[in-house]
């Protein structure tokens, strides 16, 4: 019986939203379907419940919401000038407006509107519009879907609309933004202009929006067959505000593509996501070649390119063993850095049995070289701790830090500011790459099997896994905080 009630009442309910769908979808004007959807209130005469709509007062409502109601014109009188007077924003999606002069109607009678959508009406012929005034109030227009052209934009409607600052015009088959329809108009208020989904190819059919929109710092350009962002960074270069781009599922085949995102001047975040070219990739190897390609962004995919220099020299290996993910420019940047890197090698820690090492510790401005063996179970915090503890009582100095040894990029434990040492054979130096120094934060433990006259490159990761530098001689050594 429970379950029978529940099945009348969903049926109930289905009827009278059926009655609404089908009072919707019927021709009507603005105020028509604003009295139905807003004004009349009804009762439903279920057995087990009514459904009461109450009537709300039209002159408070700042939000007119009339999307999919089968509208095809405003309507006329002294009631849609009081439905309209107070709205800031307003909804017309989904219905049948073919006249942009009912558009401009609304826009008269409308003095406080600020946002105005009409996707999916067919508004793709302006005629002869010119309208006779300016609406400087709203700042937003929503036309995807409207068949519209860019030219017959910039000639009749963007003219009108000098407070414009966002411009959504997707899904309208633009294949090229240019100025020679109206070749003096600017708009300096416009800051985001979304293009998602039309038929761009290159990004020099987008370069004149440079000047006309000079202050735009936000582009969307997702799902185009965009092929190449050009081939003249003085020409990208134009878009000097410019620091948001969205990219998604676009048709760039090439790296060094990928690699022209640098030529942006501001460009600090950039979404780029379903692309042919980055093929089977997880998340993370798609995070390291964009953070190695792109030094300039920081935010890549809504995430922060936390460690760069890893992200660098992960890129430069992968390119020795997978060469179609090769940028020559790039790379040849990445060398000049960081010198050629050979390939890391797996090292073994299961038959790891020594439980000490031993340090060179040198001692500034004094001709004294110390030794001292520390516990490889000892944390390297403990290890700088020990170190202190023993130079301010014999050589009252106060400061232990890793300091460059020789021009290979080789640290070792040094006290105090000024002397390096000349490496001196049966020892083992701590060692850290410049891009890791002072990574290495107390409680990770040094737990690497060393041999006499290895250098130890110490760093943080996540998980369990040593590598060897067989020449340069580095052991890296990436432990979990145990």
């Amino acid at each position: 019986q429970w379950y029978q009630r529940r099945v009348q009442e969903f049926q109930t309910f289905q009827h009278y939203f059926k009655q609404i769908n089908l009072r919707c979808r019927k021709m009507c004007s603005v105020v028509e379907a604003y009295s139905e959807k807003y004004e009349e209130g009804f009762e439903g005469d279920g057995d087990l419940f009514s459904i009461v709509f109450v009537k709300r007062q039209h002159y408070k409502l700042t939000n007119l919401i009339l999307d999919n109601c089968g509208i095809e014109s405003l309507g006329t009188g002294d009631k849609l000038t009081s439905i309209c007077e107070a709205i800031t924003e307003c909804d017309l999606s989904k219905n049948k407006i073919s006249s942009w002069q009912e558009v401009i109607k609304l826009l008269d009678i409308a003095p406080k509107l600020e946002v105005l959508c009409l996707s999916k009406n067919s508004l793709h012929d302006c005629g002869n519009i010119s309208p006779s005034s300016t609406y400087p109030t709203l700042t937003s227009l929503v036309l995807p879907g409207t068949g519209m052209s860019w030219d017959s934009l910039l000639t009749s409607i963007l003219p009108s609309l000098p407070g414009l600052k966002m411009l959504n015009i997707g899904h309208n088959n633009i294949s090229s933004l240019g100025k020679e329809s109206n070749p003096s108009f600017s708009n300096p208020n416009l800051t985001s202009l979304n293009l998602i989904q039309n038929d761009i190819s290159s990004f020099t059919d987008v370069i004149d929006v440079a000047e006309i929109f000079p202050n735009l710092n936000t582009l969307i350009l997702s799902d185009n067959p965009l092929l190449s962002f050009g081939d003249d960074k003085e020409v990208i270069g134009r878009f000097g505000k410019l620091s948001k781009l969205h990219v998604n599922n676009i048709s760039i085949k090439s790296w060094s593509e990928v690699s022209k995102l640098r030529w942006f001047p501001v460009l600090n975040d950039v979404r780029m996501v379903h692309w042919d070219i980055f093929g089977d990739m997880n998340d993370e190897e798609r995070r390291m070649i964009l953070g190695a390609l792109l030094p300039t962004i920081p935010l890549i995919n809504g995430a922060e390119i936390a460690d760069r220099p890893t992200a660098e020299r992960w890129y430069m290996r992968r390119c020795a063993k997978n060469p179609s993910i090769r940028e020559d420019q790039r790379l040849s940047e990445l060398e000049e850095k960081h010198g050629v890197l050979p390939e890391l090698r797996d090292i073994s820690l299961k038959d790891f049995t020594e439980e000490t090492i031993k340090l060179t510790i040198a001692i500034p401005d004094k001709a004294i070289l110390m030794e001292k063996s520390f516990s490889v179970y000892d944390t390297f915090g403990a290890m700088i701790q020990s170190l202190e503890e023993e130079v301010k009582t014999s050589l009252s100095i106060n400061r232990v830090r890793l300091r460059k040894q020789s021009d290979t990029t080789i640290y070792s434990v040094q006290v105090g500011p000024d002397m390096v040492p000349e490496k001196t054979p049966g020892t083992v130096t701590i060692v850290s790459m410049a891009q890791m120094l002072y990574q290495v934060c107390t409680g990770v433990r040094p737990l690497v099997k060393a041999e006499e006259g290895d250098c130890i490159e110490l760093q943080r990761a996540s998980k369990a896994e040593v590598k060897f530098d067989a020449a340069h001689g580095f052991v890296r050594s990436r432990l979990t905080s145990q």
